[in-house]
């Protein structure tokens, strides 16, 4: 069964030598490698050089990112299976007779393992994937680890351009959400250095990541559907209120405006004098929304100023009407019963994970 090895590459001579001896350090005639070189201009293409004789193909030319170069790779493959090990990272010893043989007895279209993350000095953590249904909302499979037959590419296509970081997050779910078949080799396949590009640009790849998920969940069956925006929820929701807080103040403010109309006036109080929640008293405050109240259940608080706002003790909100703005990471519902208990029929809630379920889109607007 021949298999396809890309790696791509641009100005990486200080890692794609060890990229390079870990394939043709197992590569036999069933084996064909493939690199891709963006044109890069330090020493990578000496280095390459030096190993063109157990090299198949080499291709030297601009490209339009990472994933465009990996399409090139895919599109010159000969093997019925594909695997692509990026620039800065390496191949366990053995790893591809592994994958070979798990292709052979399973009838898998996708065989993916475990990894290796390797920090800046050194450290190693495993990655190894717990449970498949996670690629509906995050990227479950370790790209290093994963190959594919290359006639599932040919028939779902390969990397979208649309994204610049998650694009192989997009190519596995299209694949999972079109009835792919995976199996999970219980082998550590790879080594992935952290620090590369969606490691740099952790906002840009959430946000990606975000879209994806959303992007499929047509895909699924109504329960399921609600099953996953849930949890997406869940595990992005801080994310999405980060965004609101820091892109989108005037979206909040709006809301918060509707909402004190809505309830025929009041005040407005901020519950939280975290982070969040004196970024919020202020954006409140610039922007003309004027709220009178910052509590906060911490004691050694009240009575102080922080950041020249006076933060009070909870117990202020028996006798408040206006809105109540609860912005404690992790403790919304806690507060939302403690301002059940005051029995005080005057004040309206609101909870930071409302206003994102309320104002998301306009992050991705």
């Amino acid at each position: 069964m021949k298999m396809s090895i890309i790696t791509v590459c641009l100005n990486s001579e200080s890692t794609i030598e060890q990229t390079i001896q870990s394939v043709i350090g197992q590569k036999d005639e069933e084996t064909e490698y493939i690199i891709i070189d963006g044109g890069s201009t330090d020493r990578t293409p000496e280095i390459i050089n030096q190993y063109k004789t157990s090299i198949d193909i080499i291709v030297r030319e601009p490209d339009q990112g990472i994933y465009d170069a990996m399409n090139k790779g895919i599109s010159l493959a000969r093997g019925e299976l594909v695997g692509i090990i990026n620039s800065d990272d390496w191949y366990e010893p053995g790893a591809l007779n592994k994958v070979r043989r798990c292709f052979g007895h399973s009838g898998a279209d996708v065989v993916y393992g475990s990894l290796n993350l390797i920090d800046a000095d050194g450290l190693v953590k495993p990655m190894i994937p717990t449970d498949l249904k996670k690629i509906r909302y995050e990227m479950e499979i370790p790209h290093a680890a994963a190959f594919v037959r290359k006639d599932i590419y040919e028939k779902y296509g390969s990397f979208s351009l649309e994204f610049k970081i998650a694009a192989d997050y997009e190519l596995m779910l299209r694949f999972y959400t079109s009835g792919a078949r995976f199996v999970f080799l219980d082998e550590v396949l790879a080594n992935f250095r952290l620090g590369g590009i969606s490691n740099r640009q952790s906002d840009i790849c959430a946000y990606e990541t975000i879209r994806v998920s959303q992007k499929y969940l047509t895909s699924y069956l109504p329960e399921e559907r609600a099953c996953v925006e849930k949890i997406m929820g869940i595990k992005w929701g801080p994310f999405y209120f980060r965004k609101l807080l820091d892109e989108h103040p005037d979206c909040i403010v709006d809301y918060v405006r509707k909402r004190l109309a809505d309830e025929a006036g009041g005040e407005l109080a901020v519950f939280g004098a975290g982070r969040w929640g004196m970024d919020l008293y202020h954006i409140l405050s610039e922007m003309g929304a004027n709220p009178s109240l910052l509590v906060d259940n911490e004691k050694a608080l009240w009575g102080q100023a922080r950041e020249d706002i006076r933060i009070s003790s909870p117990e202020v909100l028996r006798f408040f009407h206006g809105v109540v703005l609860i912005v404690a990471k992790g403790f919304s519902a806690e507060l939302l019963s403690q301002i059940d208990e005051m029995d005080n029929r005057k004040i309206v809630r609101v909870t930071w994970e409302e206003l994102v379920n309320d104002l998301k889109d306009h992050v991705f607007s």
